[in-house]
């Protein structure tokens, strides 16, 4: 088996920072006896959102156990994965076993660790329906937060996201491509949650069987897609990424890496940021001339230096998951996903299966 590295790196957002608020993403990576494992979570940013901390922390955590788990006991994997009806069925089972774990440890905390007043009073009054849904025991959507994860074995690679953010692979011929479709419910600072009632029906797989094993695969969470313009701007990112790793080794490159993070949050989007993959070294280093010349011929990217004082926006445009209309619209408490009734207290619509996302 050619050699696979792992690796995961997060920095907190530079207007967190300004905010004095604690890092929300998570990441997590391995190495294994016949794979390699990468994972980034970004939970929601809204201070109604008081532990979704704990709620990405968890998500990386149980998505690492239950793929432990689920190559462990598949047999004939190969050949089951390349049937398109088994793979869609042995993936719609593992992202179940993910979410029932993930709905496990954040009732767990919750029963252990029930709010405090302390937490309730960070939420703002405009926002007083989260709190009395928390008082009432409803407390799920507290840990909201997306998740995105990569698997990559000697035969295959497969991975499953729900939410924003990004998963970008190089293959063997220096191309680079996102494997994950886009979810048309998540734009702008809008997003799907684990928190949210259909999330064990929302997450969109990729599967790479053995002829098209990548020589790498990266995931980040949308703090760091939208420190750039674009997808081919974010795309030389990873290539330049790929380059540092081959031409300085992996151990430098990811220590470069987490030095670069709180620069780009600072310059680009503001939120925490969180790069994680899985390297194939020797098949990244047969294809490093070919990403050097695809960064050569991109268009150039003018560096700005770093400002020094930013003012960022605040809570108002930050990640809520929206699953009941904006506060100032609601009179009265509206049921998650009961659109008719927001539809009724407010001639805006909500839109029930999606979270406001800004990390």
């Amino acid at each position: 088996m050619e050699k696979l590295i792992s690796f995961a790196q997060t920095s907190i957002g530079a207007s967190h920072l300004s905010r004095e608020q604690i890092c929300q993403d998570s990441s997590f990576a391995a190495d294994y006896e016949g794979y390699s494992f990468a994972a980034a979570a970004d939970g929601h940013g809204s201070a109604c959102y008081l532990r979704t901390d704990r709620g990405s922390r968890f998500a990386v955590e149980c998505a690492a156990e239950c793929v432990a788990e689920f190559l462990e006991v598949l047999d004939g994997a190969e050949t089951a994965l390349a049937d398109e009806r088994q793979r869609e069925q042995l993936f719609n089972q593992l992202w179940r076993s993910i979410i029932a774990r993930w709905h496990d440890k954040t009732e767990q905390d919750f029963i252990s660790n029930p709010f405090t007043e302390e937490e309730l009073d960070r939420i703002p009054e405009k926002f007083a329906h989260y709190r009395t849904r928390y008082e009432r025991g409803e407390y799920i959507g507290a840990y909201g937060t997306t998740l995105l994860f990569a698997a990559v074995t000697e035969d295959y690679a497969f991975g499953a996201q729900i939410g924003d953010g990004k998963c970008v692979v190089i293959d063997g011929d220096s191309n680079v491509y996102a494997p994950i479709p886009e979810d048309p419910r998540c734009y702008e600072n809008v997003t799907t949650s684990m928190c949210q009632d259909d999330a064990a029906l929302s997450a969109r797989f990729f599967y790479l069987p053995k002829g098209l094993l990548p020589a790498a695969v990266f995931l980040c969470t949308d703090g760091v897609e939208n420190s750039y313009w674009n997808e081919e701007q974010l795309f030389g990112f990873f290539r330049g990424l790929a380059l540092t790793m081959v031409e300085n080794g992996m151990e430098e490159g990811v220590r470069q890496l987490g030095e670069f993070l709180p620069a780009m949050t600072k310059k680009g989007s503001g939120d925490d940021v969180t790069c994680s993959g899985i390297i194939n070294m020797q098949k990244l280093g047969a294809c490093s001339d070919g990403i050097r010349e695809d960064i050569a011929a991109a268009a150039p990217v003018v560096e700005e230096p770093v400002p020094g004082d930013i003012v960022y926006v605040d809570e108002d445009s930050q990640q809520v998951v929206t699953d009941v209309m904006p506060a100032q619209a609601v009179e009265e408490p509206v049921p998650d996903g009961d659109a008719e009734a927001a539809d009724e207290q407010n001639s805006e619509t909500a839109d029930v299966q999606t979270a406001e996302s800004a990390e």
